[in-house]
């Protein structure tokens, strides 16, 4: 029975009910928010920026068909690559909206693709090379095509499915998305087919062969800066060869031989979500504040006085101000940035309210219970891994200050 009157007085009495509940209210009600505005980031904001900036990169391996001269154009046999080296040269160019960071980055795409007639007459062939101007935001200043060795112009038009010419030496494009170039080769004769763009992607990079036909003498090597945490998407197979640095990495897939195409590729890395760092935040946020609370009363009770109900609500706002505070300038501000100012002004109003209340050496104590309550649990939020070790020496700090 003493010990509910103990807990009974320590609610009410003391205000630590009404003043629990305001804070659970604020911290609670921010991180839901934060966590529409993630599920938000999701759809709309990241279709916008799909939009101005890049779409993830799908690229289609190119594709070769032929028929024997003077048949009929419209009877195309697939024919496969004997060579494919592509090299993949990307930065990242992060894309901030609010508290959320896109993973957009640039890349330059350099391909050389070599194939030869195997027939014992002439053929005509069609080598088409999907490329997505809009999708995957094509600098054309910098879009380059040769045939063996030869620069060959590049003319891009609406359909690339039908095809010219097919005796024509010189390239044609069809469609916004795809280059085609018809020619004729004599039997046995190679043709080395290199083409370089630059373009801008978001997420990641999947470059597509064909399932259908074997693959010979496949090379991508895929080199990015700016980051290190990437992935690989579903269904991709993983790099055979990675080369890591302090800030990137190179990834190679090297096949000498393949029945059939597989895709390769990468999830390009990302940075880290500091919505999903303040709503954690938040969600914890009471209950160091009921730490807060218990070591507030205790310095009351040494000066021996009662903690009246405009002293709890300011203790209490005080606190609750932190986590809001920090959303807003963290939208306009390196995160960084914002949590120094936002827990440095919460610390602050709470060492302010001691000073003007109780006395200077309670000014000092409550500094520390700042410290605890507030710069620690966001230093935890923060570095997500190590939260155990931080919360660990946290509790050792207390057990020695007692």
């Amino acid at each position: 029975m003493r010990a509910i009157k103990a807990l009974f007085r320590l609610l009410f009495a003391k205000h630590l009910a009404l003043c629990l509940s305001g804070i659970a209210i604020v911290t609670f009600a921010l991180a839901a928010r934060v966590v529409d505005r993630t599920s938000f980031a999701d759809s709309d904001m990241k279709r916008d920026v799909m939009e101005r900036w890049g779409a993830p990169i799908e690229q289609p391996a190119p594709s070769v068909r032929y028929v024997t001269s003077g048949a009929v154009f419209s009877e195309l046999r697939p024919l496969a690559l004997d060579r494919q080296q592509i090299l993949v040269d990307a930065s990242m160019n992060y894309r901030r909206r609010g508290l959320v960071y896109f993973s957009g980055f640039d890349f330059a795409l350099t391909g050389e693709f070599e194939v030869h007639n195997p027939e014992s007459t002439d053929i005509d062939l069609a080598f088409v090379f999907p490329i997505q101007m809009r999708r995957n935001q094509v600098l054309l200043s910098d879009l380059t095509f040769q045939v063996n060795g030869k620069p060959a112009p590049v003319e891009l038009s609406e359909d690339a499915e039908s095809s010219g010419d097919p005796s024509s030496a010189a390239p044609t494009a069809s469609g916004t998305d795809k280059l085609l170039w018809t020619g004729r080769a004599r039997p046995g004769e190679k043709l080395v087919f290199s083409i370089a763009y630059r373009g801008r992607g978001l997420d990641s990079f999947v470059w597509r062969l064909d399932p259908s036909l074997r693959v010979s003498d496949f090379r991508m090597t895929f080199h990015f800066h700016g980051g290190s945490n990437f992935d690989y998407p579903p269904e991709v197979v993983p790099a055979g060869k990675l080369e890591t640095a302090s800030d990137g990495a190179t990834l190679t897939w090297t096949y000498p031989s393949l029945e059939s195409g597989v895709p390769v590729g990468l999830v390009l890395p990302s940075q880290q979500s500091w919505d999903e760092v303040i709503a954690k935040a938040s969600g914890r946020a009471w209950s160091f504040f009921l730490l807060l609370f218990l070591g507030t009363l205790l310095l009351f009770t040494a000066q021996r006085r009662e903690m009246r109900l405009v002293e709890a609500g300011l203790l209490a706002a005080s606190y609750a101000i932190v986590f809001p505070l920090l959303a807003y300038l963290a939208a306009a501000m390196p995160f960084w940035a914002a949590t120094v100012l936002a827990v440095g002004a919460g610390s602050a109003q709470l060492v302010a309210l001691a000073w003007l209340f109780l006395s200077r050496e309670a000014a000092r104590v409550m500094a520390g219970l700042a410290v605890l309550a507030l710069w620690v649990p966001m230093a935890a939020a923060v570095a997500e891994g190590y939260s155990g070790l931080v919360y660990t020496l946290e509790a050792a700090a207390l057990l020695a200050a007692a």
